[in-house]
């Protein structure tokens, strides 16, 4: 074992980890995942400053494009492909994260997230420049890729890097990041069309990237690296593996973006893609098992009961964030009438809570010597569970203040279980799985994120549509008609008899209640399970399997 690392200690039960206090004394709070002594603060906020400015835009980049898909469709004089601006990074970005831990895992964290960052500042400048859908659907797909290792390697090495003691804290930090940009992204996007151009709205992450670069590449010198030839590494490279979970994450990503828009969910094209695309993972799962050498998802981590319920909690969790960015504002310009930007400036409200929410939550992870993970989980899922249901009392009228205070309510729930669950997934287990982990639990909360839109839509859409199908029957075509057409009615329903536009309002305010009501068994769930889940101290790791897997370089 190298020299410079200290070992970890024995697990003992989970009894014994719950109850007793940290020690001062106890080395392991005092070092890193990589084996080194607490670095020092300069150094430490220069790196945690370049992971939250690449947290940030990655975030914002997921939502940006949601308030201005209208413009563009005017700007290419095309509906083709429209949806696909955002439906082509979400996909990209969700079923790449694996398969870039990985090869962090065989060659080092720096190269890949320097990669991945420098990936995603080209094909933005593609997506600025393209004078095209395809080409901006294009662009955005390969931004996702490069979004793809941003996300979780941002996550990964800021949990290397820091100290037991200090995870918390600044985990809680990244956490708001995470819901600054997801949910600031509309409002950025609808400003920067109101006062310049959309396409600024991938040109902007050119200067921010190139800060990011030079704040990572400073405070990331010299760090541990894997050794090993490179020749080594790349034989025995997990190939098969890889082109097993990239098709069939893509069939079973790619059925659910087209249900419901480019063909019904009942349609032979969608049965078959989620057939198959099951099938092709299934796949995965027999080679990740018994052939690959070094699969880019180890099958054993599943074998953890609570890590099993940290990713469906997390999984649980992203359905019900992802779904607010896009319906809160839906309710604001279609029901209030506001125009694209005010309509985004609600989700500050969302943000605030969730700041508020996450920086507490990390701050407060222990308390008086006793770890408050759980606690904090727990907490925020049956906090968010209250706001959803509250919400379903939402009103044709607006009512600021009601409206305002459920959307701090939701935000703050939010923010108190967002990242404790990650932290309570990454207590107890050997050093070399953390990684995978870690990079699961974020996958798991962005394709619940992704399942959260494509549910949302569907009830929006049926209830809505369904009124005007009462209304006009066949005089009006609503087959595949997506979110951006349903903005585009809203001067027709002004222009409309009251008598007949107040049905109308009256059947979107009955479906966003249906939307909003849908995630509450999703944070009761998430409650139910982040009770389950038993406090461990996040120093209490287990032997590594491969001790000499890291050296200094």
């Amino acid at each position: 074992m190298d020299s410079g690392r200290i070992a970890p200690s024995s697990p003992g039960t989970e009894a014994t980890r719950e109850k007793g206090p940290e020690s001062d004394d106890d080395p392991l709070l005092h070092a890193n995942l990589l084996g080194q002594q607490r670095w020092p603060a300069g150094r430490t906020l220069t790196t945690f400053a370049g992971l939250a400015l690449t947290m940030y835009m990655v975030c914002t980049a997921e939502t940006a494009f949601n308030m201005i898909l209208g413009q563009l469709k005017k700007d290419f004089v095309t509906t083709t492909y429209s949806q696909w601006l955002e439906a082509a990074f979400l996909l990209t970005c969700v079923m790449m994260q694996p398969v870039w831990v990985k090869l962090a895992e065989r060659f080092g964290r720096v190269w890949p997230l320097l990669a991945s960052l420098v990936m995603f500042m080209v094909f933005s400048v593609v997506v600025g420049a393209a004078r095209s859908m395809v080409v901006a659907c294009v662009g955005r797909a390969l931004q996702g890729v490069g979004g793809a290792g941003m996300m979780p390697l941002a996550l990964v090495v800021l949990t290397d890097v820091l100290t037991p003691r200090e995870r918390p804290l600044y985990m809680g930090l990244l956490g708001a990041v995470i819901i600054l940009g997801k949910w600031t992204g509309p409002l950025i996007g609808s400003a920067l069309l109101d006062n310049g151009s959309w396409r600024w709205v991938a040109y902007m992450y050119l200067p921010a990237g190139a800060v990011a670069l030079g704040l990572l590449a400073y405070g990331l010198r010299g760090i541990p690296a894997p050794p090993g030839a490179v020749r080594h590494k790349l034989r025995s490279f997990d190939y098969l593996g890889t082109v097993l979970w990239v098709g069939g994450s893509l069939m079973v990503l790619l059925a659910l973006v087209w249900g419901g828009n480019e063909y019904r969910w009942r349609s032979a094209t969608v049965i078959c893609m989620l057939v198959f695309g099951f099938l092709v993972t299934i796949a995965f799962g027999v080679v990740e098992g018994t052939v690959a050498r070094w699969p880019i998802i180890p099958l054993g981590v599943l074998r953890r009961a609570r890590v099993v319920m940290a990713l469906i909690a997390s999984f649980c969790i992203g359905v019900c964030m992802y779904g607010l960015i896009m319906f809160v504002p839906i309710y604001y310009t279609e029901v209030a009438g506001e125009t694209t930007r005010q309509a985004a400036t609600h989700i500050l409200w969302l943000a605030l809570g969730g700041t508020v929410g996450s920086v507490v939550a990390g701050a407060l992870a222990t308390v008086r010597g006793r770890l408050l993970l759980r606690e904090w989980s727990v907490l925020g899922a049956a906090l968010m569970a209250v706001g959803f249901g509250l919400m379903y009392t939402w009103q044709r009228e607006s009512h600021p203040a009601k409206d305002a205070g459920l959307q701090v309510l939701v935000g703050l729930g939010l923010g108190l279980c967002m990242q404790q669950v990650l932290l309570t997934s990454q207590a107890g287990l050997p050093i070399d799985e953390i990684s995978t982990v870690t990079t699961l639990v974020d996958y798991a909360r962005t394709l619940g994120g992704m399942i959260g839109l494509v549910v949302g839509q569907v009830i929006l859409k049926e209830k809505m549509y369904g009124t005007i199908r009462e209304m006009f029957g066949s005089f009006i075509d609503t087959d595949g008609q997506d979110m951006v057409g349903m903005a585009s009615m809203t001067p027709i329903l002004g222009m409309l008899p009251t008598s007949v536009s107040q049905t109308i309002y009256e059947g979107i305010v009955q479906a966003l209640r249906l939307v909003f009501v849908t995630d509450v068994p999703f944070a009761a769930l998430a409650c139910i399970l982040s009770a389950l889940i038993p406090n461990i101290p996040l120093h209490s790791i287990l032997p590594v399997a491969h001790p000499d897997e890291y050296v200094e370089v």
